[in-house]
């Protein structure tokens, strides 16, 4: 039973992301618009598989890292104790999300598109944190998961305005 409700949230999210799924499909009268709408959330919806279930990805085989541990929360405050695999996949988890941000709002500034990042490596790790106290998700919250998902945002904004002015890339600016 406790497992089972470890997978909560993540049922949550999934209906509230069908549910804005389909009032997106209903209110966008333009097709192009209403697919990049559904592209970012069906994005931000894998996003949360990835950071707010309760399963463990390993692709750093056995690193033993120094931890916190506070509650049933694992916390690792300090940076860039290990620059293995993890770390850079962890990069590459949010670059779309930067490519869908600047897709979908190309009038953000670098301003926005840097709290953006900034605030998608804090609500991730927070949620974490909260979900770990609630219904024990079994997630390690790290410093370098901030730093990483934020770095992944910018460079994923970056990539999207680098090719929208690539010939064959001209559909990016619609």
């Amino acid at each position: 039973m406790i497992y089972l409700l470890a997978w909560l949230p993540f049922i949550l999210i999934t209906i509230i992301c069908g549910y804005l799924a389909n009032r997106l499909w209903r209110s966008a009268s333009n097709p192009w618009l209403r697919f990049k709408r559904l592209g970012l959330l069906g994005f931000i919806w894998v996003l949360t598989a990835f950071c707010y279930t309760p399963t463990a990805y390993n692709f750093s085989g056995d690193i033993i890292l120094h931890y916190i541990q506070w509650g049933p929360v694992k916390l690792n405050p300090v940076p860039f104790q290990q620059l293995d695999t993890e770390f850079w996949l962890n990069v590459l988890l949010t670059v779309p999300l930067g490519a869908l941000l600047g897709w979908n709002f190309p009038h953000w500034s670098w301003r926005q598109i840097i709290l953006a990042g900034l605030l998608t490596g804090l609500c991730l790790e927070s949620g974490q944190f909260i979900l770990d106290w609630l219904v024990h998700i079994s997630r390690w919250v790290e410093t370098d998961d901030v730093l990483t998902n934020w770095a992944g945002v910018l460079l994923g904004y970056t990539a999207y305005r680098l090719f929208r002015h690539v010939p064959g890339f001209k559909w990016l600016q619609n």
